[in-house]
């Protein structure tokens, strides 16, 4: 699948910038106190980070936020820990088509679901991730800042270490309770 790699990319984001020219979204900032509803994107290649991001999730889940998680996992089997869960949705290298585009139809949905918040955990830099960030319908898109979606998103977090996703969610969280939306 990496026959032509840097072509098929070219034309995959040059379809993006299309698609970006017919489509609205409602930019707004949002903070967790007002949020009903978020979206995370994540690269599921660290199974060790699986655990923070529950955790994350959990805590949402007390505040009354619905989180839905895309979660895109590199090789051909996913591991045990991803499936079977509601709240998370993944797909694999073999869902992609040639252009590395997620072809699920869940994903269409995801990307057309207005969320409050839309969180990019998308630290290695994953394409088929950066194409969801950049089209999804969400309010606020947040992640981080050393990515190749930056441009796409409406605050950025700088990251030294790109593996510590837990100082990362916690930094996230800190700065989308700091949001003042009542001006």
């Amino acid at each position: 699948m990496e026959l032509f790699r840097k072509p098929r990319l070219a034309w995959a984001r040059f379809k993006i910038r299309k698609r970006l020219k017919s489509t609205y979204r409602n930019k707004r900032f949002n903070n967790l106190k007002n949020a009903h509803k978020i979206g995370i994107i994540w690269d599921g290649s660290f199974i060790e980070s699986f655990s923070v991001l529950s955790d994350f999730y959990k805590r949402m889940q007390i505040n009354n936020i619905q989180v839905d998680i895309v979660c895109f996992h590199p090789n051909k089997i996913l591991p045990d820990e991803y499936t079977a869960l509601r709240y998370l949705r993944c797909f694999k290298q073999s869902d992609l088509n040639y252009f590395f585009i997620p072809k699920a139809a869940e994903i269409d949905d995801f990307i057309s679901t207005p969320y409050e918040i839309l969180i990019d955990i998308n630290l290695n830099n994953r394409f088929p991730l950066f194409y969801i960030t950049s089209l999804s319908k969400a309010e606020f898109k947040i992640g981080a800042g050393n990515t190749i979606d930056s441009n796409s998103l409406d605050m950025t977090i700088e990251l030294k270490d790109k593996t510590d996703i837990k100082y990362y969610l916690e930094q996230v969280e800190y700065y989308l309770k700091m949001i003042n939306t009542s001006v």
